[in-house]
């Protein structure tokens, strides 16, 4: 039987409360991404790009492996092409991120 998508951020806090498993931070975001999909946010590391909210590796461009490149905000990256990606991200993508133009200490 196939899921029914999740379309809100009321729907998928819903959701998280029906499973009332005490979990940590980490866990949820995992969850979270499982039932809503990746962050556009990511981080980028020696060519390695993870989801911001699960860190899980989405793409790695040393490979040519990384296709959504292009739609990615790099956290810490304060530049005009993650400025204008982050007007397209939707709630999916900023959900239990950090703010990816916080400036990083």
């Amino acid at each position: 039987m196939k899921q029914k998508e999740i379309t809100s951020e009321k729907e998928l806090k819903k959701v998280l409360k029906k499973i009332s498993y005490k979990f940590g931070n980490k866990q949820r975001n995992k969850i979270v991404c499982s039932l809503i999909g990746h962050s556009r946010i990511s981080t980028m590391c020696f060519g390695y790009r993870h989801c911001g909210r699960c860190e899980e590796l989405l793409g790695d461009s040393l490979g040519s492996t990384d296709y959504n490149k292009p739609e990615a905000v790099l956290i810490g990256h304060n530049c005009k092409t993650c400025r204008a990606n982050y007007k397209k991200c939707t709630w999916k993508d900023k959900l239990y991120v950090p703010d990816p133009f916080k400036k990083i200490k």
